[in-house]
């Protein structure tokens, strides 16, 4: 089993770039170029083979293309392809169809949920005019900016050298399932919350209502720091560390290198450190960053849920 050749290390989250990409990635896509056919006109005139024929349209769609492209590979995180804006994602969507963009359906997983498509158009809705930015299937709602040190091996001499550079970091960051976490998850915490708080807390001995608060206050917390924090998006890697060679994969649908443990989630568009699952009720997907803050959520949610029932029908 040879770690260095990405073909041999694919799981079975890693899709062939072939498959990932759809029929759009082509020769014709990327070089502007249909055939080398000399008896073509527009080859004779100085343009690239194949170019004349091609309506405005269709030279849009190439340009886009190679726009998704670059993007795609100069990312410094492990993000699968997508639109480059949330303008962009609106602006190539299908008006007849939103969850739809105006491209071959190809070009998306075919693991991504109908429901993580409608979010994404929702996504590209709000966040365009708000000027959110994006990574994957997720909107960022503030970032900064972070020194790192990297240890690369230099080609010619053998020997490890030290590389420090900045990139982005994801302070407030949601996922594309961020309308269920709005519309359905906080206003049932909420709405169950103020109701014992309006018709059972009254009256009740002043230490359970610090516990009550104390509880319900921690389950909203938690539930923030889950939603809106970065749940462990791993930088690009264009080459495994020198010291954790042999265990790191390639992942194709990022066009990065990934420690084991790390998946691509289809939904996100991302690939998650520690990659756990995608929750809707969270609106994001649950890796190594956010999972203490999901445990805590999951252990509140129970505790705040059995107190309240306690509340509301005076068995306290």
């Amino acid at each position: 089993d040879d770690d260095s050749d990405p073909s041999k290390n694919m799981n079975k989250e890693d899709i062939p770039l072939s498959e990932s990409l759809g029929p759009l990635v082509t020769s014709a896509t990327l070089d502007g170029a249909d055939s080398d056919d000399d008896s073509d006109p527009s080859h004779k005139n100085g343009e690239p083979p194949g170019r004349s024929t091609l309506s405005i349209e269709q030279r849009y769609q190439q340009e886009r293309q190679a726009s998704r492209m670059k993007h795609w590979r100069e990312n410094t995180h492990c993000a699968g392809l997508v639109e480059p804006t949330w303008q962009d994602e609106l602006d190539n969507s299908n008006p007849c169809c939103g969850c739809c963009p105006n491209v071959d359906l190809d070009s998306r997983s075919d693991e991504m949920e109908a429901g993580a498509c409608g979010c994404v158009y929702i996504s590209a809705c709000v966040c365009s005019k708000f000027g959110a930015g994006r990574v994957g299937n997720m909107a960022i709602l503030k970032q900064s900016q972070e020194w790192v040190e990297e240890i690369q091996e230099d080609e010619e001499t053998g020997e490890d050298t030290k590389r420090r550079f900045t990139r982005p970091r994801y302070d407030w960051i949601v996922g594309p399932f961020w309308p269920m976490l709005v519309c359905v998850t906080y206003p049932l915490i909420i709405g169950v919350s103020f109701w014992t708080l309006v018709t059972s807390i009254p009256g009740k001995n002043i230490f359970l209502q610090l516990f009550w608060a104390v509880c319900t206050g921690g389950l909203l917390l938690s539930l923030t720091l889950v939603s809106c924090r970065d749940p462990g998006i791993l930088p690009k890697y264009s080459r495994p560390p020198p010291q954790d060679e042999g265990s790191w994969r390639w992942n194709d649908q990022a066009q990065s290198y990934r420690p084991r443990g790390a998946m691509f989630d289809t939904d996100c568009a991302v690939v998650v450190d520690e990659f756990d699952h995608t929750c809707p009720w969270t609106g994001t997907a649950i890796g190594r960053k956010n999972m203490p803050a999901f445990q805590s959520f999951v252990g509140l949610v129970f505790l705040c849920l059995i107190f309240d029932i306690l509340l509301l029908t005076d068995a306290l």
